[in-house]
This record gives structure tokens, C-alpha cells and sequence, in this order.
């Protein structure tokens, strides 16, 4: 299978929900790497194409629950 990688940016409004984020993306069972910056949540997402963009809706369904 071909592999895809993705970058997403997600900005954030605090430190708070920067944590709550990275807390919640060390509970998926994927291939990313993430990093913050003040303001932003960097993430590169590895796998499938169409793994990679179910991790991408599960990330955004992450910021808007909050």
C-alpha cells in the first residue's frame, strides 16, 4: 500500500488546550509526530491515504469538542 503523510496545523488558544490536545493525540493507536509552538499544534500524520485523513477528521473532532 502507498504510503501518505500530511501535515496539519491546528491552532490553539492556550496552553491548556495545547495539552488537552497532545494528551488526547497519545491516545491514538497511529504514525504521527507533534510538536507546539505557542499558538499552534504541528502534527505530520504517516499511513494510508485513507488512514491519514481519519486521523485529520478524529484531530479536528478533538479541538472542536473542546
Amino acid at each position: 500500500m502507498a504510503r501518505a503523510k500530511r501535515v496539519v496545523n491546528i491552532p490553539v488558544q492556550d496552553t491548556a488546550q495545547m495539552l488537552d490536545l497532545m494528551k488526547r493525540l497519545g491516545t491514538l493507536d497511529a504514525d504521527l509526530e507533534a510538536e507546539s509552538r505557542p499558538g499552534l499544534v504541528r502534527i505530520v500524520l504517516h499511513g494510508s491515504s485513507t488512514d491519514v485523513q481519519e486521523l485529520e477528521l478524529k484531530i479536528k473532532d478533538f479541538i472542536k469538542a473542546k
